[in-house]
Formats: C-alpha cells, structure tokens, sequence
C-alpha cells in the first residue's frame, strides 16, 4: 500500500500545481495530502490506477469541486507554498 500512497501524492502535487513538473514534496505535505485525500482518490476515481497518469490528473480535476473540505484545503496549503 505504501507505492499506491506513494502514487497518491503524486497525483495530487501534479493536480494542485495544474502541471506534471511538481516541485519536489516534503514528508510533511505527502502525510497530510494522503490523509486528507485517500478518500477522496477512493470515492471520485476508483479503478483508476494511483499513480502520476493523466487520467488520474483528469478525474481530480474534474471532481475538484467535489473533493471534501480537508483534502480541498490540503491542495490550496500545498499551492501557496509552491
């Protein structure tokens, strides 16, 4: 489960930063954008495999709305510090 986690947050730099080329991620920013995401990733894009991919990059995109309040605010504390 560690590389599905591992992937997770790739996912989610490149969908908060809006591009593939993610700055380098902390273990602090990787722990709370799992934890607050997890479910998120599970609810709005299950099958989907958790890596980098452009699919998975499009269904955050397109569920950003969606997303719940923790994980929402995880992504915009990762882009101001970005």
């Amino acid at each position: 489960m560690t590389m599905g986690r591992f992937g997770l947050s790739l996912v989610l730099v490149a969908t908060a930063t809006g591009t593939a080329m993610a700055a380098p991620m902390g273990a602090e920013d990787k722990a709370v954008l799992q934890q607050q995401c997890a479910g998120d990733f599970t609810t709005f894009c299950a099958g989907l495999p958790p890596e980098d991919g452009p699919e998975t990059q499009a269904c955050f995109q397109k569920n950003m709305s969606k997303l719940s309040p923790g994980c929402q605010n995880a992504i915009q504390a990762y882009k101001k510090k970005g």
